[in-house]
């Protein structure tokens, strides 16, 4: 194999791969990247059996081949070298478990591996889908996310449900959701759809496949392709695919969780809540989280917001927002100030409204300037 290729276009599927290629045993097949070269075309492939990864780039190939690389020591030499520059890369018989990379004056030999031990990658043909605009995902992806389980004895709510339904012609209703028993993150729209039959599809996207998602976003086509083949989901983008296995498990009925809407709602500047909450949680600490929430009508006073949080060894936080126009009742509230800052952060407004009942029941946020985008928060027991 013997190729040249420009720094840049090397850089970014070695950039996608990284979170693909296995970091902590160095040595394993599955820490790789196949490299093959032919008709003016170097394909990149990583996996971890869950995930699949190829990209391509355009290159001069001199000579076709294969190689097999570590793939983030592959990706630690490429982005330190001059932006600009030409790479040269070869691998030959003699030497086929290193790879020679000549760029400028440095030279660097990568120890790798036989190419024939990378394992076969199940290429399966295309499958139904459709195509959308990748905007739509990246941003539902975002407003999701965040709220993705971390624990693995709960499989099912370690990804993202992905619900796509028929909106009309070469139209489609696409819903994402993600829980972690503690928060629920819903958005739905309804996009243009391209090469669309119709059919409903449901599936899992686990939270890895979707932060890869989002590396292959970054290009710069602006349409992102949608397929289930079998127990996959595939993604193409901006000449990389990217295979996920789907989590085979059953996502909570989330419509059930969803709360009806608040008794006593209020209009809230983002900017302001965030603000306070990060001024009164500025002594919290790990064993000490609760925020106390209250909201207060105009009385005597004009209406407000209290938020206060206790710390018995540091000491106490007090912040309020005035609300002129709160005329609910008064309604005390806790909450992880985490997470109301975790959903200010995907909100990405001006004005939100928070919609609560009593200090048991769940809190509602959502925003007129975000449509069909709705986060629930549970309470804390005060």
């Amino acid at each position: 194999m013997r190729v040249s290729i420009d720094k840049s276009a090397l850089a970014v599927p070695l950039h996608r791969a990284q979170g693909v290629v296995d970091r902590k045993t160095p040595h394993n097949v599955l820490a790789c990247v196949h490299l093959a070269a032919a008709d003016g075309t170097l394909t990149f492939t990583a996996t971890d059996y869950d995930i699949t990864l190829t990209a391509e780039v355009t290159a001069e190939v001199e000579e076709a081949g294969a190689a097999l690389v570590n793939g983030r020591d592959f990706f630690d030499v490429v982005r330190v070298l001059p932006d600009g520059t030409d790479v040269e890369l070869s691998a030959d018989d003699q030497h086929r478990v290193r790879v020679q990379m000549k760029s400028g004056q440095g030279r660097f030999n990568l120890n790798g591996l036989a190419p024939e031990e990378f394992p076969d990658v199940e290429e399966e043909g295309a499958g139904a889908g459709l195509s959308v605009e990748k905007q739509h995902i990246q941003e539902m992806l975002a407003q999701t996310l965040f709220s993705s389980s971390t624990d693995e004895s709960r499989p099912a709510l370690n990804g993202v449900l992905l619900e796509i339904e028929g909106a009309g012609t070469n139209r489609a209703k696409l819903i994402m959701v993600s829980t972690d028993g503690h928060r629920l993150s819903k958005v739905e729209r309804e996009i243009d759809a391209i090469d669309y039959d119709g059919a409903a599809y449901k599936c899992i996207v686990h939270r890895r496949g979707a932060h890869e998602l989002q590396r292959i976003l970054d290009g710069s086509d602006p349409y992102v392709r949608i397929e289930l083949i079998g127990r996959n989901i595939v993604f193409v983008s901006d000449r990389a695919r990217l295979q996920v296995r789907q989590i085979d498990e059953t996502f909570p009925e989330y419509q059930r969780v969803l709360p009806d809407p608040g008794e006593h709602g209020v209009l809230l500047s983002r900017a302001t809540l965030v603000a306070a909450i990060r001024r009164v949680s500025a002594l919290a600490s790990g064993k000490n989280n609760l925020l106390r929430v209250d909201l207060e009508p105009e009385g005597d006073a004009p209406g407000r917001m209290t938020l206060e949080m206790l710390h018995a060894d540091r000491g106490d936080a007090y912040e309020e927002i005035p609300l002129p126009d709160y005329a609910g009742a008064s309604v005390s509230v806790g909450f992880n100030p985490k997470y109301l800052l975790d959903v200010c952060s995907a909100l990405k407004v001006d004005k939100l409204t928070l919609e609560v009942s009593d200090q048991f029941s769940p809190c509602l946020l959502h925003s007129e300037e975000s449509p069909g985008a709705t986060f629930v928060v549970m309470p804390m027991r005060l």
